[in-house]
């Protein structure tokens, strides 16, 4: 239950750690690109959405995490250097003495007791102590190795989800640029919408291709911290083989005896099996050569069964098909002739409708005509009307000439009564008087 709460708690206090990492480099590069000094530029168009802020936010989670693997392998290479068993002279020495080489394995810091050495003596040690025999401690130890190996490769289990959720998240991005693109189109005004779409379009694809580079960064980090991981492996592997593979007594030193009866008795048995088999085999091929040629004639029985079965059934298939093709060709006439039907009284309509607008045209040209002649009278008559206005105005000047003769000759009558009026003062009249209108009285 213990080791189960802390392998659960080794495993949650790198996530935290990572993302307490990548929240603030997030922060600060986004401030950065958005409000510092790269505001405006090329690089900004990659940091505007908010899916790309979620790219960036899980890029920097995952550094995180790689930091702190990268941090918890600077304790595992220290851990390979320190030297926590006491020498060993090279003379296997009694199963009992690994309870002494675990007090000092116990004695070690807890930085180095929880890396993989410190784990791995620890384990392969109580073992030793628990079944006070080293009869399977090669086996043993390759099973804590095969442990520690798949515990390694499910430590990246995080790493490898944000590695994964990137991309994922740079199409999202797209997707949903592309939607937004779309979705902005005009009808009405369909040339200004097309150059928001190309532009929306553009944005949309800047998602991905951050999400893709960055991806491709992720990868090759985890890359080189997974190659680290698996040499401190490797050390822990032979610092193991080397301090207790063979540092204790195994039993059953003597058995060679035992082994060699044993292995008399294996090459009897093995000769007395392979006989009993070359006899069972040719009693079976005996006992199977009639079953087999029983089996033949009824195979080929039966190829001829479902031969006949498939020409009957492809027989009524094809006839079958050919009433379909029939009752389907008869429909098919019919059809035709009804739309011929059709064709021909819309051509009636059409031929009718024809007849009937040239009817109308004529109509209309003979009103056309009609209404020629009328303006032709009517440009006629404008002349004549040019003509009389010509002539009203050689009268009206006449009447304004006669009019300013008749002025005259009364200013020449007054004029006459005048000098006769001072005349007669003087003299008698000479001669009878003129009237006003030049009449003599």
């Amino acid at each position: 239950m213990s080791s189960t709460v802390q392998s659960s708690t080794r495993g949650f206090g790198p996530t935290v750690a990572a993302l307490l990492i990548g929240a603030p480099l997030t922060v600060t590069t986004l401030a950065l690109v958005l409000l510092g000094p790269f505001q405006g530029t090329t690089l900004a168009r990659y940091f505007e959405h908010p899916v790309q802020w979620a790219i960036v936010a899980f890029f920097y989670t995952g550094l995180g995490a790689l930091g702190v693997k990268l941090w918890q392998l600077r304790r595992e290479w220290s851990a390979c250097g320190e030297t926590i068993l006491p020498t060993w002279e090279g003379k296997p020495v009694p199963v009992a003495k690994a309870g002494d080489l675990l007090v000092s394995v116990e004695r070690q810091p807890k930085s180095i007791q929880h890396t993989y050495l410190g784990r791995r003596l620890r384990a392969v040690l109580e073992f030793l102590r628990r079944r006070k025999s080293a009869q399977d401690l090669d086996e043993q130890i390759r099973a804590l190795a095969d442990q520690d190996a798949l515990t390694q490769e499910n430590s990246f289990g995080f790493i490898r989800f944000i590695t994964w959720a990137i991309p994922i998240l740079g199409f999202l991005g797209t997707v949903i640029g592309i939607t937004t693109a779309i979705a902005g189109v005009d009808p009405a005004t369909l040339e200004e919408s097309l150059s928001m779409v190309t532009g929306g379009l553009a944005e949309a694809f800047d998602s991905t291709a951050l999400a893709l580079a960055l991806t491709m960064v992720l990868m090759f980090l985890t890359y080189l911290v997974d190659k680290q991981e698996q040499l401190v492996l490797g050390v822990v592997d032979e610092v193991v083989e080397e301090q207790l593979t063979h540092r204790f007594q195994r039993d059953g030193m003597d058995s060679a005896p035992f082994l060699a009866v044993v292995q008399a008795s294996t090459r009897e048995l093995s000769a007395s099996v392979e006989g009993l088999v070359r006899k069972q085999a040719e009693v079976w091929a005996a006992a199977l050569g009639e079953p087999e040629r029983r089996a033949v004639a009824a195979y080929q029985q039966a190829q001829q069964t479902l031969a006949a079965a498939l020409g009957q059934a492809l027989d009524a298939t094809a006839e079958s098909f050919a009433q379909r093709l029939a009752a389907m060709e008869q429909q098919s006439i019919q059809q035709t002739a009804t739309l011929l039907q059709q064709l021909t009284g819309i051509a009636e309509a059409i031929r009718e409708t024809g007849r009937q607008q040239q009817e109308s045209l004529q109509v209309v040209a003979q009103g056309i005509a009609q209404q020629a002649t009328v303006l032709g009278k009517l440009q006629e008559d404008s002349a004549n009307v040019v003509h009389l206005q010509a002539v009203l105005h050689q009268n009206l000047a006449a009447l304004a000439s006669a009019s300013s003769f008749e002025e005259t000759l009364h200013s020449l009558t007054a004029a006459v009564h005048l000098l006769t009026a001072r005349a007669g003062q003087t003299t008698q009249p000479l001669g009878p008087r003129l009237s006003p209108q030049g009449k003599a009285a």
